[in-house]
């Protein structure tokens, strides 16, 4: 009964230590959505070709990082930070966040 006993104890340590799962290297996009469409963090570098218009908005909310953002709301940038249009397409958004960095997203496939 005793070597059962043991055996038991590491099967049920085992098998909590598997079900303990790590969410540390998860990461999440940058979401912005402004007029209705959804636009995210991209490797794109901004260069002459990619010129500020307008300001179409600003955050009014942001969501927690695994929330999906709804209008003028962010998963990534503070309350406050304006949105501006891309002179020439609106297949990309520049956020300027509350720290003045720029951050150019591109508009997301599925919303094409």
């Amino acid at each position: 009964m005793r070597k059962f006993s043991i055996f038991l104890f590491i099967m049920s340590t085992i098998l909590l230590n598997a079900c303990n799962g790590q969410t540390d290297n998860i990461t999440y996009a940058m979401i912005v959505v402004v007029n209705n469409k959804e636009y995210n963090g991209t490797e794109t570098v901004k260069d002459e070709g990619i010129k500020m218009g307008e300001m179409i908005g600003e955050i009014e909310k942001e969501t927690p990082v695994d929330v999906m953002p709804e209008n003028n709301q962010s998963n990534s940038f503070e309350v406050g930070s304006k949105i501006y249009s891309v002179q020439g397409t609106d297949q990309y958004i520049i956020v300027i966040d509350k720290d003045n960095e720029e951050h150019l997203l591109e508009r997301a496939p599925s919303d094409e």
